[in-house]
């Protein structure tokens, strides 16, 4: 039987991009479209694994990753968590070189809280974080790897 694989991001094109990906291997893609919707989708369907955004709206994804983690049924389901923000802090890191400015240093630092505050309650971290553009191959290859095919 094939597997479900739940894509939560505030992006409709990556989102379908991974999707396509992902149907064409033989998964069952559901998307989702924040984190309050990935929710409710992770619980109408049961997913055997998870994308999850780290940024979006009504709910980040690190707040959907602790939901998923403290509820019984998902305890054990693969995460992966998608994140461009790495790129985006170096660029814009790299463009603030003249002023010495780092304008998302606030952003850091929260992420920082976020992490140890997970840590603190116990939730463990995500399978795997992959860096955003997507490789399409590479993901189906990390899909089934933590799915154990």
């Amino acid at each position: 039987m094939a597997k479900k694989v739940l894509v939560v991001d505030d992006d409709p094109n990556l989102v379908r991009f991974l999707s396509v990906a992902l149907e064409e291997n033989g998964y069952i893609p559901i998307g989702a479209f924040d984190g309050k919707e990935g929710w409710a989708k992770a619980e109408a369907e049961n997913p055997d694994l998870f994308f999850l955004d780290v940024m979006m709206p009504k709910r980040t994804g690190f707040t959907l990753f602790k939901q998923i983690r403290k509820d019984e049924r998902f305890r054990n389901t693969p995460v992966i968590m998608l994140t461009g923000v790495t790129a985006s802090l170096a660029q814009q890191d790299s463009a603030s070189d003249d002023t010495l400015e780092q304008p998302y240093g606030a952003l850091r630092e929260s992420l920082r809280k976020i992490i140890t505050e997970m840590k603190e309650e116990g939730v463990v971290k995500p399978d795997l974080f992959i860096e955003k553009p997507v490789d399409p191959e590479d993901v189906v290859e990390k899909v089934r790897e933590l799915l154990g095919e």
